[in-house]
């Protein structure tokens, strides 16, 4: 019975034993498929072969299929990987230790494979080798995936060693990993100069900061930045770059660098410079010119002031006919002078973008027939029918009424002009639809060529001709109308038949006003300055007599001031109803002699002051009211406008 128990537990322990290694053997082969490592063993005695099922997968037959030999299993290696093989076999069996070999194998399906070989000695008792053993894993994915990263790394080093611009990998904390090589035609510093420095080294200490900031917020997670920032070069010149950050994360989300990418922007600063320069000089010419402006037209309008007012004066005399004619003659060279120096002005304005358009609630026919009606006289004398036709216009549009009013002057002044029979009609409409105003001045002259239509809106350009040269002017007017329209969002053109007439037109928008339109500047005869005490202040005579004989003969009674001083002086010491101050006094100008009337203690603190000048600018008057002044007389001045603004001021309350 002993020794059958004996049996039986021998039997039980082969049978676990036998179940153990079948296990060991199923969780092996599991283990080799996962990994893609297989085992092998070369019985050097026998040149007997053992491969695990993984081996056989790797090498694309199976253990039904084929049965290895040692001479069959070093076919599937090309010659060279064969040879490479033996001698590692070799050294090993000698004793010299494990071996390590990446091989080809040529698989039976044509396929080529990858694959690692480890293998060491299996020694018996007596120091000798009767076998090899080791692992067999295929790499091909892997030795692809590095190959196709190799050629990524390759073209993106080739494309950063040929860039233009710096690219470079850096650290968080602003160390490099990578430099282009184009950081030495920017910098003059080699990449291996350059690495490991940190970046800070490189830039301008005033900019250092602004970087730092910079590479604290990528390193925070910031995914991009973009700043202007000088460089230092190596010979000491400052370089100007543009540098773009990205950050890279690892898998995990987690910053690890920066990609930079940096261009030489010296250049474009450079050129930036350039052009921040010229618009510094620009606007300095521009103020000069400004300045040469306003200076001239204080020159010009001065003794027009005197030639226009004298001759006006003198033509309401008694006179004989020869000298009324002399004296008419001057009158109209004066006044031809006059818009010459306006239309220079305004072209000048124009061309610094410095007309400002006003709108507001204005009558259009009313402005219409005022316009016409000035040169009634002018077309009686060349026996011309003037004519104006009003279609449906509402009774209030928005516009600007003294620009419109220099456009409609300047278009029928040309057409009374250059007509020498028939006549001239002013043509105004509204389209509803569209909330424009149309205006058309039809005339009936000698018309203008067809290959000259082009050239009527360009500045200085006047058609050639006879009745051309006759007529005068500066070639301004039409480009002058030109600009003004255009200010205004509108259109201006012209149509002309030779021999028959031309017609100018134009077209704005002229939104219907919500409020009526404000009635007319009352007439010199409405306007009642009997009694007022007025102080003209101005140190030219010729300009104080001028003003004291128009508003005299109105009745007012006028006292002079030759200067600021004086001004200042019968301002102090006597009541006024109205102060006439010339801007342009020598020693202290009239908006000093006015602060100086407004903070004293005389009796015209609260008196309206108006500026009489022969300064034009835009916004002149509203800087003026800003100033004190109630108002603005422009030079040279004629009697109605004179008395119908002292008339206006003695009923402002605008006083500063």
């Amino acid at each position: 019975m002993r020794d059958l128990a004996r049996l039986v537990v021998g039997d039980l322990e082969r049978a676990r034993a036998d179940r153990l290694r079948r296990e060991n053997q199923h969780m092996l082969a599991m283990v080799e498929g996962l990994s893609g490592v297989g085992h092998w063993r070369v019985d050097m005695i026998d040149n007997k072969v053992l491969w695990s099922d993984e081996v056989y997968a790797i090498h694309g037959v199976t253990r039904e299929s084929f049965t290895p030999t040692f001479e069959e299993a070093v076919a599937f290696y090309p010659e060279d990987d064969r040879a490479t093989l033996s001698a590692h076999w070799a050294r090993t069996i000698a004793g010299e230790g494990p071996f390590s070999v990446e091989l080809c194998i040529n698989r039976a399906d044509g396929v080529k494979r990858r694959v690692v070989a480890k293998g060491a000695a299996e020694l018996s008792f007596d120091g000798q080798s009767p076998a090899l053993f080791g692992v067999f894993q295929d790499v091909t994915a892997q030795r692809e995936a590095m190959a196709v990263m190799e050629r990524s790394r390759g073209r993106y080093k080739l494309l950063a060693d040929n860039a233009a611009d710096v690219i470079a990998r850096v650290q968080l904390d602003g160390s490099s990993n990578y430099i282009s090589p184009a950081i030495e035609r920017l910098l003059g510093w080699t990449p291996n100069e350059m690495a490991g420095r940190p970046a800070a080294a490189f830039v301008h200490p005033e900019d250092r900061g602004q970087l730092a900031e910079t590479f604290v917020a990528m390193g925070q997670g910031r995914s991009s930045a973009t700043l202007e920032h000088r460089l230092l070069h190596r010979d000491g010149q400052i370089v100007w770059g543009e540098t773009r950050m990205r950050l890279i994360r690892d898998a995990s989300g987690r910053p690890v660098e920066t990609v930079v990418v940096i261009r030489d922007i010296s250049r474009r600063k450079a050129l930036e410079a350039q052009l921040e320069q010229a618009r510094a000089e620009a606007e300095s010419a521009a103020a000069v010119k400004a300045d040469f402006l306003a200076n001239m037209s204080h020159e010009l309008r001065t003794p027009l002031t005197s030639i226009i007012g004298f001759t006006g004066l003198a033509l309401e005399q008694d006179l004989p006919n020869a000298a009324r004619d002399y004296i008419g003659r001057v009158d109209n060279a004066g006044r031809a002078l006059l818009c010459t120096v306006n239309d220079i002005l305004d072209f000048s304005k124009l061309e610094a973008g410095q007309v400002a358009i006003r709108p507001q609630a204005m009558d259009v026919e009313a402005l219409s027939r005022a316009t016409l009606d000035l040169f009634t006289p002018q077309a009686g004398a060349r026996d011309l029918n003037l004519t104006l036709d009003v279609g449906s216009v509402p009774g209030a549009i928005v516009a600007d009424p003294d620009r419109l009013r220099q456009i409609m002057l300047n278009l029928v002044g040309n057409a009374v002009k250059f007509t020498e029979k028939g006549g001239v009609r002013l043509e105004v409409a509204w389209m509803a639809a569209s909330e424009r105003l149309r205006v058309a001045v039809h005339d009936t002259g000698a018309g203008i060529p067809a290959d000259k239509l082009d050239h009527l809106f360009r500045r200085f350009s006047q058609i050639d001709g006879a009745g051309t040269r006759a007529a005068g002017g500066t070639g301004l007017g039409l480009s002058i109308c030109k600009g003004l329209i255009e200010a205004m969002d509108g259109a201006i053109g012209a149509e002309s038949v030779e021999g028959r007439g031309s017609t100018f037109w134009f077209e704005i928008p002229a939104p219907p006003a919500e409020a009526a339109a404000q009635p007319a500047a009352s007439s010199m005869a409405a306007a009642d300055v009997g009694g007022v005490r007025v102080l003209v202040a101005d140190d030219h005579p010729a300009n104080r007599e001028l003003a004291r004989a128009f508003l005299s003969g109105m009745g007012a009674a006028v006292e002079d001031a030759v200067d600021g001083p004086s001004a200042v002086e019968a301002a102090n010491s006597r009541r006024y109803d109205v102060i006439l101050m010339d801007l342009r006094m020598p020693g202290m100008g009239g908006r000093e002699a006015l602060d100086l009337i407004r903070a004293g203690a005389g009796p015209n603190r609260e008196t309206p002051v108006l500026a009489y000048t022969a300064d034009a600018g835009e916004g002149l008057e509203a800087n003026l009211i800003h100033d004190g002044f109630c108002g603005a007389v422009s030079k040279p001045v004629g009697a109605e406008a004179l008395i119908r603004a002292v008339a206006d001021a003695l009923q402002s309350d605008d006083i500063a």
